[in-house]
C-alpha cells in the first residue's frame, strides 16, 4: 500500500436539520461575540432567517452582507470595516463558496490590518485569525473543510487566495434544507463544481487511496443525483445525497489536487464572469478525452458500472458526461461567454500560471494542449 496522508481537521455535523445546533457549539465555546457573513440571496429564505434570529440572541452580533458572486480584495476591504471590533470571538458564513469565503477573510482580517492583498498566497498571516464556523447553503464548492479561500486581483486581472491552515474551519454545518431555496443554476454550477474536483482529484498525480475513495463515491453520488435533482429542486432527499456526495469530494481535493479544467476556470471566471463551477465544468469533457487519447486508463477505476473492458467503460463515462452537460445546458462554445480568437494567448498565458495544478494532470497538459481546447470551443 503506497504511504499517504490523511486528516480531517473540521469537525463536521451532516443533515437535515443541523444548522440548529450552531447555538450549542456557541455556547460550548463561550463565544458571545460573533462576527457573521451571509449571502445576500438569502435574506428570503426562512431557514436561513430563522438561523439568523437565533444567532442574534449572542451577547453581540456583527452582520454584512456578501453581495458579490465573486469577491475582490478591494471589496473585503470595504466590508472589513463592519468588523473592525477587538472583542469578536468567531466568525460565522452562511451561504455559497462566495461568502464562506468572503468570511474567512474577516476572520483574517479582523486582527491583521494591512490591506486584504498583502495577505494573498499562503500563510500570510501575522496576527491572530478568528475561528470559523462554515454553513455553506450550497452544495458544490468544498469551502466549509479547505485551507483557502478565493478572490480577484482587480488591478492585476487574477483570481489568488488567502490561504492556510488558519482559514480552515473549524465547525462545518452541512444542512441540506438549507439548500432547497438554491436556483436551478446555482444549484447546477455547484454540483458541477464537486464533479470537476471528483474527476481531477482522482486522477490527480499525488493522489492516493484514500483520497480516491472519496473522490469515486463523491463523483458517483452526483452524477447520478445531479440530473434528478434539477427536475425536482423541493426533493430534500435528493438535496442531501448531493450535498454529501459534494463533501466527499472535497475531502478527495483537499488529499489529492486539482488539475487542468478548474486551471482554466480561474481566466474565464476574472475576464468573463463564468461561475466558476460551470467555468471547470466547461473545459472537464475534453480534459478527459486528451488524457484517454494519451494513454491514461484510471478513468475505468472512478466510473464503470456495467463492469466493462477500460477502452469501453472510458468512453462510457465521457459519453453519459457529455448527456449530462446537455441536460445543463453547459456551453461548448465560448464564444457565446465573449471569447475571441485573439484572446486565446492570454488565456493560455494565465492558465499557465497556475502550473502546479497542470503538473498534477496525468498526461502531459500544457500550452499546446490548453490552446487546442480553447480553439476547439472558440470555434463552436
Amino acid at each position: 500500500m503506497n504511504i499517504f496522508d490523511f486528516s480531517l481537521k473540521t469537525k463536521v455535523k451532516f443533515g437535515c436539520g443541523v444548522s440548529k445546533y450552531i447555538l450549542n457549539i456557541l455556547k460550548a465555546e463561550s463565544w458571545n461575540h460573533v462576527g457573521l457573513v451571509y449571502d445576500h440571496n438569502l435574506i428570503q429564505n426562512q431557514d436561513v432567517d430563522s438561523l439568523i434570529h437565533s444567532l442574534g440572541k449572542s451577547d453581540r452580533l456583527i452582520k454584512a452582507e456578501c453581495t458579490i458572486s465573486e469577491p475582490t480584495y478591494d471589496s473585503l476591504d470595504n466590508v472589513r470595516g463592519q468588523f473592525n471590533d477587538p472583542d469578536l470571538q468567531v466568525i460565522i458564513g452562511i451561504g455559497g463558496g462566495s461568502a464562506l469565503d468572503m468570511a474567512k477573510a474577516m476572520a483574517v482580517l479582523v486582527h491583521n490590518k494591512k490591506p486584504a492583498i498583502d495577505y494573498r498566497g499562503f500563510d500570510k498571516m501575522t496576527e491572530l485569525v478568528l475561528p470559523i464556523i462554515a454553513v455553506p447553503t450550497t452544495a458544490g464548492t468544498g469551502s466549509e473543510v479547505t485551507p483557502n479561500a478565493s478572490f480577484i486581483d482587480s488591478q492585476a486581472k487574477k483570481k489568488l487566495g488567502i490561504n492556510g491552515e488558519a482559514v480552515r474551519p473549524t465547525y462545518a454545518f452541512l444542512d441540506p434544507e438549507l439548500t432547497l431555496s438554491c436556483p436551478k443554476g446555482p444549484t447546477i454550477s455547484a454540483g458541477v463544481d464537486s464533479l470537476v474536483h471528483a474527476v481531477e482529484a482522482f486522477a490527480a498525480k499525488k493522489s492516493n487511496r484514500m483520497a480516491r475513495f472519496f473522490a469515486k463515491e463523491g463523483f458517483l453520488r452526483v452524477f447520478e443525483t445531479l440530473p434528478l435533482l434539477v427536475d425536482d429542486l423541493d426533493n430534500v432527499l435528493l438535496r442531501e445525497e448531493v450535498m454529501f456526495g459534494a463533501f466527499l469530494s472535497g475531502i478527495a481535493l483537499m488529499h489529492s489536487g486539482t488539475g487542468p479544467a478548474a486551471a482554466m476556470s480561474y481566466p474565464m471566471s476574472v475576464h468573463y464572469h463564468v461561475p466558476h463551477g460551470l467555468g471547470g465544468g466547461i473545459f472537464l469533457p475534453y480534459v478527459i478525452d486528451h488524457n484517454i487519447r494519451a494513454g491514461y486508463t484510471g478513468y475505468a477505476d472512478l466510473y464503470n458500472p456495467n463492469k466493462l473492458e477500460t477502452n469501453l467503460a472510458q468512453e462510457l463515462l465521457l459519453t453519459e458526461l457529455r448527456e449530462c452537460w446537455e441536460k445543463f445546458q453547459i456551453t461548448h462554445n465560448l464564444s457565446k461567454l465573449g471569447v475571441k480568437q485573439a484572446d486565446i494567448g492570454f488565456i493560455t498565458d494565465e492558465t499557465m500560471q497556475l502550473k502546479g495544478a497542470l503538473d498534477q494532470n496525468p498526461t502531459p497538459f500544457y500550452e499546446k494542449e490548453i490552446a487546442n481546447i480553447l480553439n476547439m470551443l472558440t470555434e463552436g
